[in-house]
């Protein structure tokens, strides 16, 4: 086992330490802890996905079946549980230090490309807040604007020529950045995406078996999702491509559905 393979043990182990501590005791929990110790990982991730029901540990829980996912190789599945689990907490270090291990991991397998400016703000920005984050920014700056507002119209009854003051500007400055971050962000939750999670698949040009492949898709990359058909998928990769059709079992989605 690498270096970083054990580092994702210990990040296991830390990461629940806490949490076990705080909880009486669950039982799901330990279980997973047990068997993914002694190797028995089809036991821990039934274990960890059973946890997925309670919204308190959906975190822990998808974190956790990506560090299972690794120990399987199926680095595909990893990468979606941990950009699932990024999404749930965008702060924790380790969620981010194990995307980049598992991309690293999957070479230069996966569909990419330069990334745009749009990228670069999703990844820098975007990505490390949560919906109700930026919406609560936007709510506290609403009140300190409403209040520079109040303020400033009150001095100009008194005095007409008053300006106004370069706060309740820069408030407002700030409370529009937010706004807009809550917009882009809800947008973003509602945009489905996915990770194709078997070795290769075929792109195909209709939701068939007997359809042409177009092109064939590894492991690890990233699809949005346009539109479906029973058990098929129509999906365009996120980096730019021929739009086509996957088997929906072939696919891990990461994103959609909203922010709740």
């Amino acid at each position: 086992m690498s270096l970083t393979l054990k580092k994702l043990s210990t990040a296991f182990i830390l990461l629940f330490l806490p949490q076990v501590s705080l909880s009486a005791t669950n039982p799901t929990l330990q279980e997973g802890i047990n068997a993914f110790q002694q190797g028995r990982y089809d036991q821990a991730e039934k274990s960890f996905q059973n946890l997925m029901s309670a919204p308190e540990w959906k975190f822990a829980a998808l974190y956790n079946l990506g560090n299972t996912a690794v120990r399987q190789n199926h680095l595909g599945q990893a990468l979606g549980y941990y950009l699932r689990a990024a999404r749930q907490n965008p702060h924790d270090r380790d969620t981010r230090e194990n995307i980049k291990y598992v991309i690293g991991a999957l070479g230069g397998r996966r569909l990419t490309s330069p990334p745009t400016n749009y990228d670069i703000f999703t990844n820098e920005v975007l990505d490390r807040l949560t919906f109700a984050e930026a919406m609560a920014g936007t709510f506290v700056f609403s009140i300190f604007f409403l209040l520079s507002l109040l303020r400033f119209l009150r001095g100009r009854k008194l005095d007409s020529t008053t300006a106004p003051p370069s706060t309740m500007l820069i408030t407002l400055v700030i409370l529009v950045l937010f706004t807009a971050l809550s917009i882009t962000k809800l947008i973003d939750t509602y945009t489905e995406r996915g990770i194709v999670i078997v070795d290769h698949v075929d792109l195909r040009s209709g939701p068939s078996e007997t359809n042409a492949s177009m092109m064939e898709v590894a492991e690890g990359s990233e699809m949005s999702i346009r539109d479906s058909d029973h058990d098929w998928l129509q999906v365009n990769p996120v980096s730019g491509g021929l739009v086509g059709w996957i088997p929906r079992s072939s696919l891990m989605i990461t994103s959609g559905g909203g922010p709740f």
